[in-house]
């Protein structure tokens, strides 16, 4: 089965006081505009206790991750959600972006859907993550020369297993994924994963 696409990059801020996803403007999920790419790194714990010459314990549990994924447009209203960032509204200074040493990241689900290709059929796969927090969010900038050359943003974050059964999910839980036939099917998985619904 071969990757042969990337799209739909959706996301949703958890509410830390109800334990579930934020309530959905006109029931639409959040999406990041144009993603381009995405990486993802996980790390895993490596314990292992040795005794009577043998390994007698081990552990190789899932720690943390870090997703990196770089879009083609910055968006001051996202970026700032998405880093804690204060942003204006109203008649003065509308969309003035403050940062401060105090903001603090609010924790979101995120998810995607990659096309693939299995025996010539095409098929939807939404890939999950119930629990990340932002770290870095950077934007190339670079003075026009002869040619052109397009700037990228790229938005990095941590993902970390949940410690409390929240939305449907249970303690432990830090991915979850499923293929689908078609692209509509996909997205409707995906938009109810990251609906916010009782435990």
């Amino acid at each position: 089965m071969a990757r042969i696409g990337f799209k739909k990059g959706k996301y949703n801020t958890i509410d830390q006081e109800a334990n579930k996803y934020s309530a959905l403007t006109n029931s639409t999920v959040p999406k990041l505009e144009k993603v381009i790419d995405e990486k993802f790194s996980a790390e895993y714990n490596s314990a292992e206790l040795y005794a009577d010459d043998a390994l007698a314990e081990s552990d190789y549990s899932f720690k943390s991750g870090t997703l990196t994924i770089t879009v083609a447009n910055d968006d001051d209203t996202k970026e700032a959600k998405l880093m804690g960032n204060t942003i204006t509204s109203g008649q003065t200074n509308a969309g003035e972006v403050t940062k401060n040493i105090n903001d603090n990241a609010p924790e979101f689900g995120y998810g995607h859907i990659v096309t693939k290709m299995i025996n010539g059929s095409k098929k939807y796969k939404v890939e999950f993550f119930p629990r990340c927090k932002c770290t870095n969010i950077t934007t190339d900038a670079k003075t026009k020369g002869e040619s052109i050359e397009f700037g990228t943003t790229t938005i990095e974050a941590k993902v970390f297993a949940l410690e409390t059964a929240m939305n449907g999910f249970a303690i432990g839980d830090w991915e979850k994924h499923k293929t689908f036939d078609t692209e509509a099917a996909a997205e409707t998985y995906l938009d109810t994963l990251l609906t916010p619904s009782a435990n």
